[in-house]
């Protein structure tokens, strides 16, 4: 399960990267006037923060859970049979 979440914001992650470089280059494009250009220039910006934090957090999780099988062998949970 969480490694179809893994690869579902992965995939998000690498749609989004495109989008913000398809907006730089409508920016770029000289077609829009020039509050326009900064309210996009901005937006743009708060994306690729967003969008940056969503990388790392996401990529720390699938390392998280390649070493998850390893924790019990690890760190030895002790039983007691009654």
């Amino acid at each position: 399960m969480l490694d179809i979440i893994i690869r579902s914001a992965l995939t998000i992650v690498g749609r989004t990267e495109r989008l913000i470089e398809a907006a730089r280059r409508l920016v770029d494009g000289n077609d829009l006037d020039e509050a326009e250009v900064y309210e996009l220039d901005r937006e743009i910006e708060r994306l690729r923060d967003v969008i940056f934090g969503v990388d790392e957090a996401v990529r720390s999780l699938a390392l998280t859970v390649e070493c998850w099988p390893q924790a019990p062998h690890g760190h030895a949970v002790e039983k007691t049979l009654h």
